[in-house]
């Protein structure tokens, strides 16, 4: 007889009980894609440093009604919640202290890719198209350019563009929400 694997999915409910209660190490990073504890990418100096600009940038030009969550999670549903590394949220007066945003929250989703470019533009993208993620951002960084993926459903979105230096990036929900591709990559 031969033995077959078994996979545990977690829901968002247990992933939060085991950080509450201490199971992860406190500098774990770690999030929760399709049931699964997932491992993130080591962060890097380019990395860190796109993230910073995209919360500068965004959020000093963001229409009032919206607010920049860097690096939080996001409850997408009983089996995800990933941590991008921007959240474009809808404004909350409690500022999320009390949930993290949803879906019926989020206008625009981006992460910054380096070493998880592979999975930011497979698995990643899938779920936030089916979950209904209305704008995903990718920053690519290995090839210096931005895709910008709109038309979430069940088999992903419906049109990824890929943008270049001297192209600029606006967000089609959320008004303000605009990135000059060529300020993401300047000369080294």
């Amino acid at each position: 007889m031969t033995a077959v694997a078994t996979r545990h999915r977690f829901t968002t409910a247990d992933f939060q009980r085991m950080g509450a209660a201490g199971i992860f190490p406190p500098d774990a990073r770690i999030e929760l894609v399709n049931g699964e504890i997932v491992d993130m990418s080591p962060v890097g100096p380019r990395h860190s440093g796109i993230v910073n600009l995209l919360n500068i940038s965004l959020g000093g030009s963001l229409s009032k009604g919206w607010i920049v969550c860097v690096q939080n999670p996001v409850d997408l549903g009983s089996f995800d919640m990933p941590h991008p590394d921007i959240c474009l949220a809808r404004w909350r007066k409690d500022l999320y202290r009390f949930r993290h945003p949803v879906v019926a929250d989020i206008g625009l989703l981006v992460e910054v890719a380096e070493t998880s470019l592979e999975f930011d533009t497979g698995e990643k993208r899938q779920m936030y198209a089916s979950k209904g993620i209305a704008e995903y951002w990718v920053v690519d960084i290995p090839n210096r350019r931005l895709e910008v993926s709109t038309g979430p459903g069940p088999r992903g979105f419906e049109s990824t563009v890929v943008l270049s230096p001297g192209d600029t990036a606006s967000s089609t929900l959320v008004d303000g929400a605009r990135i000059a591709v060529s300020d993401l990559f300047p000369a080294e």
